[in-house]
């Protein structure tokens, strides 16, 4: 084999090498954590029945970032996995950090339509968000009694096109999926280096570009 030949070969090898480094650096970079909680936000049985059902707080979505690249965010598609549903009313609030969650218009991002067709429950925001290095929204539903049982034996996933690039790669290896009933939630997020068990604590799966 010839000088020229051989410094070609080696040449190739160390740019596979460092490409697939870099790769393995960017996928640490960013990450999706969805996390169930069903909590109960009004108690106020006349409320309820005013709001259609009860104002139930279902999980959150938390999008860490760890890159100093601008990133933004203009809608999260949720697809329902479950017995079909006629109609859904949703809501997408931003948590503020360190504070108790409330969920009142200052902190309102989205008001979600239903789409019976596609079974997807669209949060469109009103402008563009850019993320900061960690960017949680909270999922509020109004959950009438006869959808109560539906909802908890199923789940939602975020569509992977509504993503911003760099997290694209979240949904690549596996769904990113908000199991209801907490028992049964089998893929909340994705993080390779951070996983519990499934009885509804947060997997985290991260990726980047």
């Amino acid at each position: 084999m010839g000088y020229g030949m051989k410094r070609l070969i080696y040449a190739t090898m160390s740019l596979l090498i460092i490409s697939t480094g870099s790769f393995s650096t960017a996928l640490e970079n960013f990450s999706v954590i969805l996390e169930p909680k069903w909590k109960n936000l009004e108690h106020d049985h006349k409320k309820s029945e005013e709001f259609g059902g009860k104002w139930i707080l279902v999980g959150s979505i938390t999008f860490e970032k760890k890159s100093k690249e601008y990133v933004s965010l203009d809608k999260i598609n949720l697809c329902w996995n479950g017995e079909s549903i006629d109609n859904l009313i949703g809501s997408l609030y931003k948590k503020i950090p360190e504070k108790e969650f409330i969920p009142i218009q200052d902190n309102l991002i989205s008001d979600g339509n239903w789409n019976k067709t596609k079974q997807t429950l669209i949060l469109k925001f009103d402008k563009k968000l850019s993320l900061g290095p960690t960017t949680t929204f909270y999922l509020v539903l109004t959950v009438p009694e006869t959808i109560e049982f539906q909802l908890k034996s199923g789940s939602f996933c975020i569509e992977e096109q509504c993503l911003p690039d760099p997290f694209k790669h979240c949904a690549h290896n596996r769904q990113l999926s908000l199991a209801i009933n907490t028992t049964n939630n089998l893929a909340p997020s994705f993080n390779p280096k951070k996983t519990k068990n499934f009885s509804g604590d947060p997997v985290n799966f991260t990726t980047n570009k």
